[in-house]
């Protein structure tokens, strides 16, 4: 059974320490100081569970990251209209005051604040009350606070600019006391590094032995300490040995090993008995809130982001009266608009429709959304279902064609199936249980050239987003969302050794790929690439990614994790993903240049922190 996150229960108090720019000024015996809190171990606990707080806010993981954010940035999304500030985000140069980034920003600062809380009330204590016999536990303690300090930064790379000498984050190496040392300058790029792998290298000693799922963990540690080396090698080139060493060590030594290939296909969705499975190194724990309808009250145990992606079906009891919706064939209109549709939630976002041709699927149906028309076997006798309804697909053999090309692994990625529903194609459980189809949202009923299949992955896939159990989740989702895993690992391994030594790269990424078609990880099959420059999935030759196979199979692998983002700002490929994915219903993708890797401070900080220095690129105070 999942736990509770029960320290989202407590992050009033921890929000007091970094909020309140005197508190550390009160001698009130009756109200809480550094006088007397933390004065016990549990208190210490308190303290440090509050920064694990962090990830579950409204700009993080609870509603913003994904829908509003990196879905955005990397083109994992399209969205049905060019809505408010997701428009400009969607253009790679997001709006000064766009309220999500503006959110991400006071979430993101937030809780390395926490995690700074956390750290200091830690060696307060140990300080001033711990006894020998509990220094082991606050050694404990504190890797899990520089932890979550470190992954604080790690998410707060949006803002960090490309170039070493360019600004990074603010450094919240201490509690604010006053006002003034609120006010915080961005460090540079190179020194926002440097201080994660700081506090990353602090942690692992720390944290070593100690294995939980739901805190940080010696390997949880160890893995992003991995992904940081990777992602500031361009800065820091001396660490590619350490980078080396401690890649070997978590591939070795963990334990993880790849989960089986039947436990990959249900390990996004919510089915406890699959996630925080072997191949986990860090997730981000997830329990639906019966008792908070969506993330709009603040902090929740579940995530509203699936509400944002929710997928659009076929709705089986809508009202059909020959007489009115049947009084004119669907054919004989300019769009097929037929009200069949309905969306398990806000269905605000659908699955770009370049990354359907990158996974593979090409050529079915003209690469249209095929008409519908009326279903001459219909019987409105019998009750409704995906066999026994009013509209069919024009083309009767559209559904079978699609399914036999996306189960040809010789020419569609698997992977496919894991993220996206193929509307009239792929079926979907409705609010009442019964099968169903994935379709289309109506705002893009004049719009036949745009695939629209629907966000798979993190979404409900045993009924909907909204609503009661059993087949609703309050808009507060319990899918885990994976911060680490091992697959991950083996191609950022691949990655560093391909040029030293391109058959154990090339080993590596096949691990991956063989799991992913279905096959054991450390046996050759029938789908191996034969080199680094195979030729991959993608439908288009002129595709980037069509004879790289590292670069493909991290897309494919991460597809919708949330790392795709990370990857295009490391290799700083931007200019080309952008002539990929060419444009959304913002329009026309146009690459800036740098600025466009990075999101802007907020306009309301800006205002608020005259020491604050905007990224290159955007309008305000340098």
């Amino acid at each position: 059974m999942k736990h509770a996150i029960k320290y989202l229960l407590i992050t009033f108090m921890s929000l007091s320490f970094s909020g309140c720019s005197d508190f550390f000024d009160i001698t009130n015996q009756q109200t809480l100081s550094t006088d007397n809190f933390p004065a016990t171990l549990e208190q210490v606990d308190l303290t440090l569970t509050s920064s694990y707080a962090g990830p579950y806010g409204i700009g993080m993981y609870a509603f913003y990251w994904f829908p509003m954010g990196i879905y955005l940035f990397d083109h994992t999304t399209n969205t049905y209209g060019s809505y408010d500030e997701r428009g400009t985000s969607m253009d790679n140069y997001t709006d000064l005051n766009s309220r999500y980034t503006t959110q991400m920003y006071v979430d993101i600062c937030k809780w390395a604040n926490l995690s700074t809380t956390a750290s200091e009330a830690i060696e307060n204590y140990r300080k001033n009350y711990s006894n020998s016999g509990e220094q082991a536990q606050l050694d404990y303690m504190q890797g899990q606070a520089l932890f979550n300090r470190a992954l604080a930064y790690w998410h707060g790379q949006i803002f960090f600019e490309i170039k070493p000498d360019g600004w990074g984050f603010p450094i919240f190496d201490k509690v604010a006391t006053d006002l003034e040392t609120m006010k915080r300058k961005r460090a540079t790029v190179a020194d926002t590094w440097a201080f994660v792998i700081g506090d990353l290298e602090k942690a692992i000693p720390f944290l070593k032995g100690h294995n939980d799922d739901y805190r940080a963990s010696e390997w949880a540690a160890k893995g992003l300490l991995a992904k940081v080396y990777m992602q500031s090698l361009y800065i820091f080139p001396e660490n590619k040995t350490k980078a080396k060493d401690l890649m070997e060590d978590i591939i070795n030594n963990s334990g993880k090993t790849l989960v089986s290939p039947e436990i990959y296909k249900d390990m996004f969705y919510g089915n406890e008995a699959n996630e925080f499975n072997s191949e986990s190194l860090y997730e981000l724990s997830m329990t639906v809130n019966r008792n908070q309808t969506g993330p709009w009250a603040g902090y929740t145990t579940g995530s509203g982001m699936p509400m944002v992606m929710a997928p659009w079906y076929m709705d089986l009891d809508i009202r059909f009266r020959p007489s009115v919706e049947g009084a004119v064939d669907p054919l004989t209109r300019e769009f097929d608009i037929i009200t069949s549709k309905k969306s398990s939630e806000w269905g605000n976002n659908f699955i770009h429709d370049a990354n359907i041709k990158r996974f593979g699927f090409y050529g079915v149906g003209g690469d249209t959304v095929p008409r519908r028309t009326f279903n001459p076997d219909f019987n409105s006798s019998l009750p409704r279902s995906a066999d026994n309804y009013p509209y069919q697909t024009q083309d009767t053999s559209y559904r079978q064609a699609s399914i036999d090309l996306k189960n040809n692994k010789n020419l569609v990625d698997p992977r496919l199936m894991l993220c996206a529903g193929q509307p009239y194609v792929d079926e979907y459980i409705n609010d009442k249980g019964k099968i169903t189809y994935y379709d289309r949202s109506s705002e893009v009923n004049n719009r036949p050239d745009l695939l629209t299949w629907q966000h798979r992955k993190f979404t409900n896939i045993l009924g909907v987003e909204m609503g009661p159990a059993p087949y609703g989740k309050n808009e507060s989702s319990d899918a885990n969302y994976p911060i680490i895993r091992l697959a991950d690992i083996y191609l950022l391994y691949a990655e560093l050794m391909k040029d030293d030594n391109p058959a154990l790269a090339l080993e590596y990424i096949n691990k991956v790929h063989r799991r992913a078609y279905g096959y054991s990880p450390d046996a050759a099959c029938p789908y191996d690439y034969v080199s680094l420059t195979d030729r991959t999935r993608t439908a288009d030759d002129s595709d980037p990614l069509a004879h790289d196979v590292l670069r493909y199979e991290r897309w494919a692998e991460l597809f919708a994790e949330g790392q795709w983002w990370w990857d295009v700002r490391r290799w700083q490929i931007g200019p080309a993903e952008a002539d990929y994915y060419k444009e959304t219903r913002h329009g026309n993708i146009t690459w800036k240049g740098d600025e466009s890797y990075v999101q802007p401070i907020p306009q309301l900080e800006l205002e608020r922190n005259e020491n604050i220095q905007q990224s290159a690129g955007y309008p305000g105070v340098r």
